[in-house]
């Protein structure tokens, strides 16, 4: 049995947890930007991972943008063991719900999805540390269940959980929607067309050397470089690979008002940059 690992990361969280996958799995680690420019992916493997941060999960379906992208060109997913691993930092919501929904569209099948917490840099040491135990054992325990190609097993949000948090997600979306029209700076598009354009936002500092790790770090050549500066082109993931891995810290602006810069401390810029 053959397994690819796919995988989006924009701070390299998401790299980490695949990196474990494949190791465990004994499978091929395949970059999602790297495949983008495919008409159709037709994977050849019998065992096929998804790893991916959640994104907007209280106000959309927590699936990044690229990720939709992704499973919109999968193709010839009938005979395939389909697993998915969602990274997050807290509110995972429906995004494997949502993921197994998309996979089905596809004609395929979604034999199991996971969740794993993640750090962020504004926790505490002590609990960054119990996050960090708990998300190998976590992927030891994925491992496991994939390696022996079990099904059935959906971590989401259960219905007496949607019910309870409905009134605050009817609160949270007009309050997304109302952020990200400033962000893009347009008042006539759908969430989902928003968040490429919140771009718009992002500046540089004084601190800017020109160096163009931002340019090379974005999975989605969304940034080129112009006199020496940082241009957004306006298709953007907001996955903040820009912002939190820039060396001098240099990047801004409202987008990011409310991020930490961050990146995992097991993974290189160069890791990055091998996609």
């Amino acid at each position: 049995m053959s397994t690819d690992i796919y995988y989006f990361s924009g701070t390299g969280n998401s790299l980490v947890v695949a990196r474990e996958i494949a190791a465990k799995t004994n499978g091929q680690l395949i970059s999602i930007p790297s495949l983008m420019n495919e008409e159709h992916i037709m994977p050849d493997a019998d065992t096929i991972g998804i790893v991916f941060p959640v994104y907007y999960a209280t106000n959309d379906c927590g699936i990044p943008l690229i990720i939709s992208r992704f499973v919109r060109k999968l193709e010839k997913l009938e005979s395939k063991y389909v697993f998915a691993v969602c990274t997050h930092g807290g509110m995972p919501g429906t995004t494997i719900e949502n993921l197994r929904k998309a996979i089905e569209s596809r004609g395929g099948k979604l034999a199991a999805g996971f969740v794993v917490r993640m750090n962020n840099q504004n926790i505490a040491e002590k609990k960054r540390q119990k996050i960090s135990v708990n998300r190998k054992k976590k992927v030891e325990a994925i491992c496991d269940y994939v390696n022996a190609r079990k099904e059935g097993k959906f971590e989401t949000r259960s219905l007496l959980r949607k019910i309870v948090l409905a009134p605050l997600r009817a609160l949270e979306k007009p309050i997304f929607m109302y952020r990200y029209k400033n962000l893009s700076n347009t008042s006539k598009k759908s969430f989902s067309e928003l968040i490429p354009l919140a771009d718009a936002s992002f500046r540089t500092n004084e601190k800017c050397t020109g160096c163009g790790t931002c340019a090379r770090v974005c999975p989605v050549n969304n940034i080129k470089m112009v006199e020496g500066k940082p241009v957004w082109l306006h298709h953007c993931e907001t996955c903040y690979a820009c912002y939190g891995w820039c060396p001098k810290n240099a990047i801004c602006g409202d987008i990011v008002s409310y991020n930490d810069w961050y990146h995992h401390s097991e993974v290189k810029l160069s890791d990055m940059l091998k996609r």
